[in-house]
């Protein structure tokens, strides 16, 4: 192969990688609203849930944020903290543990069991909040918003 061919190849490998990504990102992005969300349970703040934000109005737009030790999190759309797009959202909040199961042969193997028994979901939180056909919970995010509250039973 001649030398300018690997030169241009070479070149085409390293530059073009960077060109795609020096520009922000898509150019599509819909603007976003800092907002945080704030999870209680019976008024107690919850620890470690997953709240995510299901956009209803134009394309779809997903933000997502993880509860702290007060119930705050601060949602991500596209980089973290930015928030969520403005609009109507269906709103998904979820805690949850595995019990038992087996991935392994043994403890100390990183070798797959086929046969093991599965993990258990232990839902820490009602699983209806959980799915976007049962939640029954909605958001309205605006320009000036700041926080959103949401006390499960």
């Amino acid at each position: 192969m001649p030398r300018v061919s690997r030169l241009w190849i070479c070149l085409l490998i390293t530059v073009l990688p960077l060109a795609a990504c020096s520009d922000g990102g898509p150019k599509n992005r819909r603007p976003t609203h800092k907002v945080t969300v704030i999870v209680t349970q019976k008024g107690k703040p919850v620890d470690g849930a997953t709240v995510t934000f299901i956009n209803q109005e134009g394309e779809p737009a997903i933000a997502y944020g993880k509860t702290d030790a007060e119930g705050k999190a601060k949602m991500k759309t596209y980089v973290e903290g930015d928030g969520a797009v403005a609009g109507r959202h269906k709103v998904l909040i979820e805690k949850s543990e595995s019990i038992g199961g087996a991935p392994t042969v043994d403890q100390n193997s990183k070798e797959y069991d086929p046969n093991a028994p599965p993990a258990q979901i232990k839902y820490l939180l009602p699983q209806k909040y959980s799915n976007p056909a049962t939640s029954g919970l909605t958001a309205e995010v605006k320009e000036g918003q700041k926080e959103l509250t949401f006390d499960l039973p």
